[in-house]
């Protein structure tokens, strides 16, 4: 015997909804909150201004900052040598490219113009086209991510991350 199609359908459609709200939640792009609400006094107390997006800031009246950063690279073939220079400053010290996924903390310049930075990495001869990615998790800016293919042994690019 079949069962009733219209009840099936309701069942059907009331399981999705039920799975559709937790995933929803766990995938959604929520604004991060500030861990501690008190950063802004604390800021204004050492002389140093956090620098938000480009249109609230009109000229002269903001400052760039340095702020402690979160550096990721993610590659699926292990490069030979990674680079990414900030203003012709090193930003991956003390680079262990052993692990599929590397972090390094370092300091980063934030402008609200934009970041530009020079990504350059060498891969042994051999190594088919590859990507890299670069995330970068300034302390109280949201998290930028880019990702380069590589043609052939090298990559040598410019990222402009914007905050």
């Amino acid at each position: 015997m079949r069962g009733f199609p219209p009840i099936q359908i309701f069942v059907l459609g009331l399981l999705f909804g039920l799975l559709a709200v937790p995933l929803v939640q766990l995938t959604g792009n929520a604004p991060r909150h500030a861990e501690n609400e008190d950063v802004p006094q604390a800021q204004a107390q050492h002389g140093t201004q956090e620098v938000k997006g480009g249109d609230q800031h009109p000229e002269g009246e903001h400052k760039h900052v340095e702020v402690p950063a979160l550096i990721r690279l993610r590659y699926a073939h292990k490069p030979l040598s990674v680079s990414l220079k900030s203003n012709g400053e090193e930003l991956l010290t003390k680079l262990d490219l052993s692990e599929a996924v590397v972090e390094v903390k370092a300091k980063v310049e934030v402008s609200h113009d934009g970041n530009e930075l020079s990504l350059e990495a060498k891969w042994p001869e051999g190594t088919p086209d590859t990507a890299l990615t670069v995330e970068i998790e300034p302390e109280g800016f949201e998290t930028r991510r880019e990702t380069r293919w590589s043609s052939g042994p090298t990559l040598s690019e410019i990222l402009t991350l914007i905050w």
